[in-house]
């Protein structure tokens, strides 16, 4: 009798009980995650320090650098113009878990509503969604 062990795709790491990607080819955070939706996942959320620290290695694993990277955070600002710094994930789960760097998010000229991971190498900061950066897919096994 064997145990069937979920693994990830090719390409693919895994931490935990979901499976990550970085790519480098730059793109806006909603260029991002629609892309990530069309490999079956969203743009990154990351739920503990642990999770962080992966990440960000990850990126730098592949750069030779901690270079900023889109994950799936965004401020609901983004989708409504009368609420500020309430964080959502793209992928629908619980916005808990946050690093971001002393006095951010600070959506700086009432407009950088998206999570930029390795801003002063392993924090978060809010970021102009237009901006084209490299990004980290996650989905679950």
């Amino acid at each position: 009798m064997s145990i069937y062990a979920p693994a990830c795709p090719s390409g693919w790491t895994q931490f935990g009980s979901r499976c990550f990607i970085f790519y480098y080819d730059h793109k806006s955070w909603s260029d991002a995650e629609d892309f990530c939706i069309s490999v079956g996942g969203n743009l990154a959320s990351i739920h503990s320090y642990e999770e962080n620290s992966f990440l960000s290695d990850m990126v730098k694993r592949a750069t030779g650098l901690h270079q900023v990277t889109w994950a799936g955070g965004y401020d609901v600002n983004f989708v409504s113009l009368f609420k500020h710094n309430r964080w959502r994930w793209s992928d629908g789960s619980a916005f808990k878990y946050s690093h971001f760097a002393p006095r951010k998010p600070d959506n700086y000229g009432n407009a950088e509503d998206c999570l930029e991971i390795n801003y002063q190498v392993n924090q978060w900061n809010d970021y102009y969604c237009y901006y084209r950066r490299p990004f980290i897919c996650a989905k679950n096994l």
